[in-house]
């Protein structure tokens, strides 16, 4: 008899069983369920002294899971009692169900109390259908802090600012946040929403978070204090918001954990489950509804922020903005134009390095015989319109060459030699500004974009690309070239992910250790519908090409990348950094960037000619996750390359 395969456990039993490794909790169940104090709960097969004993043991999640798929078990009982969502009243929550958690709450009641005060509901005036929208709180002076999707239910951009909506009659949609709205509590605190400071662009990569201006006043509750650190898994925390009934979810889940009371401030203990690497976000276990958007996660112990709760699914996983990132958006005041601004916590004034026609003379470029074989720039198509400069169209540096769009004040391609013999490990010394051989008009600045804008400036040619030469001074410099507006693209931090830094570590560490030389290409997709950011399209995606001799058989190799969103985000309103970088055929950068390469680099796509490419060629690419995914040399008879 054939062995059936065990099924995955969903995401519901999932969260039980994690929720069931805490000891104390597990046991107090079990009591429960031994006293019969399972009565409120539908059916579930199984008796309660089944379900006692079951809870009794120390079992695996996995046989929790089995047990609970096995009989209709739902975990409603299990998040009402150790997840539930607690009523605040004056600004203290209610007792916890469970001893255990009681136990662990009520040291720090008292303490919670000016927090919680400080977290609001946002209400709309004049709006079409909506009363309220979401959750807000107070930081730092007189700034409310919610999510993109919260604020844009009643703010849009208007060039570099933001102004509110107006209704179907053309009456301007207005805004208040009342910090009380707790259950059966009739007084109000509420305070006008005198501005839409900024929101975050609308980009997957971008932290789902807004900042609006509060009207000054004596009343205002303190300001809540982001932690210094950000939360470790399973660190106390508890959601602090206005959860709303949402008809999308089980209405007797919903029954179950929030009792039929809705849109009053609550408070939901849990913990942090996780934070995944290099993301902006992390995830949580508090039961939430839909109108927590823009809800503080609070630290139990200390009552400070740990994360902005943005979204997630009911009784699944639940996201928020971490506060280091919170943090990092509060100091640099993307909501500020750049010269009047007087940035808080010390930050540093942007210096922008002033550069001559002098400056930049004698720069040869990009030389397309440093492989041996001819590697000529590739040719842009007639979607572009191509910059001139002099008699030609090329931008020299030390080591690199740029091509410039006219249209999009953008690189529409850089080429880089590296020499990894002579590579020299420098300090990075930011130095960015214009290229005064081409007006400035023609370029994006930091002062017009980059300061008032939530972007970095993304490097094309990397810093350490062309940093190499006889001496320091000659890598000094080609590395000071690199801080050229020419060579940049707007950019959200989040980008550079992991598996896009390594294949350019990697890169550069084999041009170190093996010694040959290596070209590289790179540039962003332009397309018609880009989002428009103060006037500059922003590119979310990127193409990458590698030439390099192989050291051992002594013949050109092209290798080709993307750098580009992953598909198909969740629906439920979560965002997170999702970015994925792709080996292709050349032709398919080609095709997506509109160049057309030299003949000679097409003939040497590692990927041309193979078994590989007609699958890759159906959008079946590679995912490139670490060095070890890279494809450098043409597949052997097996299938596989260097």
């Amino acid at each position: 008899m054939r062995k059936r395969n065990p099924r995955r456990a969903t995401p519901e039993e999932l969260r039980v069983c994690s929720v069931l490794k805490e000891k104390g909790t597990r046991e107090e169940l079990a009591h429960l369920a031994a006293r019969g104090e399972w009565s409120n709960v539908p059916a579930y097969n199984a008796s309660r002294e089944q379900i006692a004993d079951h809870l009794g043991k120390s079992v695996s999640p996995e046989s929790d899971a089995s047990f609970f798929d096995s009989r209709r078990f739902s975990e409603a009982i299990v998040l009402l009692k150790s997840r539930p969502v607690l009523l605040v009243k004056n600004g203290i929550f209610d007792e916890a169900p469970l001893a255990g958690l009681e136990q662990r709450l009520k040291k720090h009641r008292a303490a919670l109390a000016t927090p919680i005060r400080s977290v609001g509901r946002l209400e709309l005036i004049d709006h079409d259908s909506m009363d309220w929208c979401g959750t807000g709180w107070r930081i730092e002076d007189d700034l409310i802090v919610t999510n993109r999707h919260v604020a844009s239910l009643f703010a849009e951009r208007q060039g570099s600012l933001f102004r509110f909506r107006l209704n179907q009659a053309g009456k301007q949609v207005r805004t208040r946040v009342d910090f009380r709205e707790e259950y059966r509590q009739p007084e109000s605190d509420e305070h006008v929403i005198a501005r839409v400071l900024w929101i975050a662009p609308d980009v997957s990569e971008a932290p789902d978070m807004a900042i609006l201006q509060v009207v000054k006043g004596d009343l205002l509750p303190p300001p809540l204090v982001l932690a210094r650190q950000d939360a470790e898994p399973r660190q106390a925390v508890a959601v602090v918001g206005y959860p709303a009934r949402d008809s999308r979810n089980d209405a007797g889940a919903m029954e179950d954990i929030f009792g039929n009371i809705y849109d009053v401030k609550r408070f939901a203990p849990g913990e942090v489950v996780g934070l995944p690497h290099d993301a902006w976000y992390l995830t949580h276990d508090c039961s939430t509804l839909g109108g927590n958007s823009g809800s503080a996660v609070l630290s139990i112990d200390g009552g400070e922020v740990v994360g902005l709760h943005f979204g997630g699914q009911f009784r699944k996983t639940n996201y928020a903005v971490k506060a280091s990132v919170i943090r990092s958006l509060l100091a640099r005041r993307a909501w500020v134009p750049v010269a009047g601004a007087e940035l808080k916590r010390g930050a540093p004034r942007f210096q922008e390095k002033q550069r001559s026609v002098a400056d930049l003379a004698e720069r040869k470029g990009f030389d397309e015989a440093f492989l041996g074989p001819k590697a000529t720039l590739p040719k842009p198509g007639k979607s572009h319109q191509v910059l001139p400069v002099g008699k030609g169209t090329r931008l020299d540096y030390l080591h690199f060459s740029v091509v410039m769009s006219a249209s999009r004040r953008l690189p529409i391609l850089t080429a880089v030699n590296i020499d990894g013999a002579l590579k020299r490990s420098l300090k990075r010394k930011d130095s960015w500004g214009f290229d005064p051989r081409i007006e400035a008009a023609a370029q994006v600045g930091h002062k017009d974009f980059y300061g008032p804008a939530s972007f970095d400036k993304g490097h094309m040619v990397r810093r350490e690309d062309p940093g190499w030469g006889d001496s320091d001074a000659i890598a000094r410099q080609a590395e000071d070239d690199t801080f050229v507006y020419t060579n940049a693209v707007p950019q959200v931090a989040q980008l550079n992910q992991r598996s896009w830094l390594s294949l350019e570590d990697y890169v550069l560490q084999n041009a170190r250790s093996e010694g040959f030389r290596i070209s590289v290409f790179t540039g962003p997709v332009f397309r018609d519908d880009d989002p428009l950011y103060q006037g500059v399209q922003v590119p979310l995606e990127f193409w990458k090409v590698v030439a390099m001799i192989d050291a051992d058989s002594g013949e050109l190799g092209v290798s080709a990348y993307l750098l580009g969103q992953e598909g198909m985000m969740p629906s439920e309103g979560f965002r997170y950094g999702a970015f994925k970088t792709y080996q292709v055929p050349l032709a398919k950068v080609e095709a997506s960037a509109d160049l057309r390469f030299s003949s000679a680099l097409r003939k040497a796509d590692v990927l041309a000619g193979t078994p590989l490419e007609e699958a890759l060629e159906s959008g079946r690419f590679i995912e490139i996750d670490g060095p070890d995914d890279l494809l450098l040399s043409r597949p052997g008879p097996a299938g596989k390359g260097r």
